[in-house]
């Protein structure tokens, strides 16, 4: 997770909502990413490095192994594609309530995903990710955020919840 936080401090340097992801086989760091493009609904941290790592062809031996660690609880794009990815567990920092896909239940799920576990872990690292979320809310000309964009996840962020 500290790669990740690493990630999102860079992000925030650079005044994007500070969301940093690593995928990991083990100890062994495969990529990083972070948010790029505040207006850019593709430019997530999860999305930048799922491009990143699994561009081409790749092996990773036992993929079983591979580890997500983000944040920011995904959402349901970044979850989605997690699950299209020999992805076995995420690790996220600060659950989204506005916005975070990551206790969501497949109901009927296709023959694809109906097999499909994800040991999900959240709460890691929650109050530095939380400080960077809070530095950029209190910071941020973005409009979105000025507006009052995504209220149940500033609440969460600015109380300290």
């Amino acid at each position: 997770m500290g790669h990740a936080l690493g990630e999102a401090r860079a992000a925030l340097a650079e005044g994007v909502f500070p969301v940093g992801a690593v995928l990991a086989a083990g100890s062994r760091v495969l990529g990083r990413a972070r948010k790029t493009m505040a207006s850019n609904h593709l430019g997530h941290a999860e999305m930048n490095l799922f491009q990143a790592v699994f561009a081409g062809r790749y092996s990773f031996g036992h993929a079983d192994g591979l580890t997500l660690y983000t944040t920011l609880e995904p959402c349901i794009m970044c979850f989605g594609t997690l699950l299209h990815l020999p992805i076995a567990r995420l690790v996220y920092a600060m659950e989204d309530g506005y916005g975070g896909c990551a206790a969501v239940a497949l109901a009927n799920p296709p023959p694809r995903h109906a097999a499909r576990v994800l040991d999900v872990s959240g709460g890691v690292c929650r109050e530095e990710a939380r400080a960077l979320f809070a530095a950029f809310l209190l910071t941020t000309g973005e409009s979105f955020w000025r507006k009052g964009g995504a209220p149940e996840l500033q609440a969460a962020v600015l109380a300290g919840r």
